[in-house]
């Protein structure tokens, strides 16, 4: 994954109206924060935030100034009812460290169990790698057209990349298809008709 670099404002004043203020003028605030150096309020140009998320990428270089600083995204604060971006979270990282973050998961196709009465569940939407950096994936697509009644995908199942490694075992389950669960109502009521006496 490669770094995207943005251009940032330092901001002075803080608090609620001013974030809102700055939200009228098409800025978002942000902050930048970590690696036991003193937080950083930013404000940021919508633009430059939306142009940022178009390339999929999470990690930034943040150009304040003449100094360019490397972050990855924590958090993006949106709001419900209107989708605005409200705040952004930055933490600063070191291009030759690793760094443990989330990626998330593609799930591309139709399970085939699908066609056969089955559910399709996804357990995770992300899973948590340890990589360097610049070795970061964007997301992981797994296909599941393959997937059939009562079988599983494990992390084992998703490309391993080099370099990038899984925080969580293996074997863990990340989805599966299975059988629906029956009626227990409805079973409970053909229990009942078939007990009770026939009408004279």
């Amino acid at each position: 994954m490669e770094f995207i670099t943005i251009e940032v404002a330092k901001r002075e004043n803080l608090g609620t109206a001013e974030s809102n203020r700055l939200r009228r003028q098409d800025q978002i605030p942000a902050v930048l924060y970590g690696m036991k150096r003193p937080n950083i309020e930013l404000s940021i140009s919508k633009n430059e935030i939306l142009r940022f998320l178009r390339t999929g990428s999470h990690l930034v270089e943040l150009k304040l100034g003449e100094k360019a600083r490397p972050a990855i995204l924590r958090e993006k604060q949106v709001d419900a009812s209107t989708d605005r971006i409200l705040h952004l979270d930055f933490v600063r990282v070191d291009d030759t460290h690793e760094i443990e973050t989330e990626v998330p998961l593609n799930w591309k196709g139709r399970a085939k169990g699908e066609g056969e009465g089955g559910v399709f569940a996804a357990m995770y939407s992300s899973v948590v790698v340890r990589a360097m950096p610049r070795a970061l994936p964007r997301q992981y697509t797994i296909d599941i057209s393959e997937l059939g009644v009562n079988e599983t995908i494990t992390l084992g199942d998703v490309e391993q990349r080099e370099g990038v490694s899984f925080i969580e075992d293996l074997g863990t389950v990340i989805a599966n298809c299975v059988e629906p669960k029956a009626d227990a109502d409805s079973d409970d009521e053909d229990e009942l008709d078939a007990e009770a006496p026939a009408a004279e």
